[in-house]
């Protein structure tokens, strides 16, 4: 091998290294715009399920404050037929007392 076969082989494995430079830069490009298109999408998903998880849990306290009212509603015409019950047997009582005390208010 003589001088001028040395200088191709010199410029041949310099251009090998510009290339292999270029391949990494390409590739860590590459690795960079995958790691932030991983990232957005992880990202997305977790809002997707914070969403849900929100959403179910709205759902839930919506269907515990419908059971409630169903209870309350319940609760109130039961006690409203209770009152009812009692003042149809209590009237006649308070009738009679209150003519009792006519009675004896009032002159015969």
């Amino acid at each position: 091998m003589g001088p001028q076969s040395d200088v191709e082989l010199m410029k041949a494995i310099y251009r090998a290294e510009r290339e292999a430079d270029r391949i990494v830069r390409e590739a860590e490009e590459a690795a960079r715009a995958l790691l932030a298109e991983a990232e957005e999408a992880a990202r997305g998903t977790l809002e997707a399920k914070r969403l849900e998880f929100a959403r179910g849990e709205r759902v839930k306290r919506e269907k515990e404050a419908a059971e409630t009212e169903k209870e309350a509603q319940a609760l109130l015409e039961r006690t409203r037929l209770q009152v009812e019950t009692w003042v149809r047997r209590a009237e006649p009582g308070i009738d009679s007392i209150a003519d009792a005390l006519l009675d004896r208010i009032l002159p015969p």
